[in-house]
């Protein structure tokens, strides 16, 4: 099978796990309600409010979350020459759950500031913050971005417990964003974010072109006419854009961004025009796959997503190790 059919497969494959999204859950529902419900849907017909309210939110908000996690997690592991480098290396995570719980335990802010541009705040600043650290040197070079993104990750992660020992009200308000979950919110509340994660989809288009020479080596791409700090600079404010978003709408959701790249490679290839799209498809999959099982596995309970990812990521990453050893950017 060619790459461009490899891709068509891949988009058929989120359509239809797009549909059993909108199907799947306590109550299901048919492909006949779906059409009814988006064709000639009814104000009293409770099928169709949960449908266009529920499902629909949590089917978008978790192929948007899935692709802008794996394509910032690719641009990373590229920029970083690092395969096991993820959007959590940078303190993004972290970042946006400390802003979150301060507001959380802090009543004025609570009064004045949305969790969700709360921890968006959050994510930028802790990578601003990390870029800033480790690049404002003529000398730096990725690896000091890793480290000052592991440091900074720690920090955060250190005065978030701290705050949440002081405040103990405020850890049933995080656990959303520590464990990671899609459901609960309307498009209408979060629509912001949805708008800059698509955005960051569309600005890495651009870069991939760049990133095939970055990926053989930052000496070739400076020889081949590269502007390195240009192009780190622009490849970072993507990754906020694409993580930062997804962190503040979804919370803590683990190993999108570290295995789809992987996968996508070795799908379609080392050319970052294909790979890097192919690798949103594949994210925006993994997610519904791990929403719709959070969904039934223990209905009529829900598992987080995050907890679902991990489950799956997991084991696809040791056996993609074990198999042929981590792919190079």
């Amino acid at each position: 099978m060619s790459t461009p059919q490899r891709l068509f497969a891949l988009v058929a494959l989120l359509i239809g796990c797009a549909v059993v999204s909108l199907m799947a859950g306590v109550h299901w529902m048919s492909p006949a309600d779906i059409g009814h419900a988006f064709w000639t849907p009814s104000a009293t017909n409770v099928d169709d409010l949960l449908i266009r309210t529920t499902r629909l939110s949590r089917t978008v908000l978790a192929i948007v979350v899935g692709a802008s996690l794996a394509m910032a997690g690719g641009i990373l592991q590229t920029l970083t020459h690092n395969p096991l480098a993820s959007p959590g290396i940078l303190g993004i995570n972290a970042g946006a759950l400390f802003a979150v719980v301060l507001i959380a335990t802090t009543d004025s802010l609570a009064a004045h500031l949305s969790p969700y541009a709360g921890a968006f705040a959050g994510a930028a600043i802790a990578a601003a913050i990390v870029w800033w650290l480790a690049m404002r040197r003529q000398t730096a070079t990725p690896l000091h971005l890793i480290l000052a993104g592991a440091a900074l990750a720690a920090l955060f992660g250190a005065m978030s417990q701290a705050l949440l020992v002081i405040d103990q009200q405020g850890l049933d308000t995080v656990l959303f964003w520590l464990a990671g979950s899609v459901s609960g919110r309307s498009l209408g509340t979060v629509w912001p974010l949805l708008a800059i994660a698509v955005l960051g989809l569309l600005f890495s288009v651009p870069l991939l072109r760049d990133l095939n020479l970055l990926a053989t080596g930052d000496t070739v791409a400076a020889a081949a006419g590269i502007h390195l700090p240009r192009l780190q600079a622009m490849a970072i404010g993507v990754i906020v854009l694409l993580a930062g978003a997804s962190v503040a709408m979804a919370g803590n959701i683990v190993f999108i961004g570290l295995i789809v790249p992987h996968i996508a490679r070795r799908l379609l290839g080392a050319d970052h025009r294909r790979w890097l799209p192919g690798a949103a498809v594949i994210g925006a999959i993994l997610a519904l796959v791990a929403d719709i099982m959070a969904r039934l596995l223990i209905a009529p309970d829900e598992v987080p997503i995050g907890v679902m990812t991990a489950l799956i990521g997991a084991p696809v990453f040791i056996g993609l190790i074990r198999r042929q050893g981590p792919a190079r950017a």
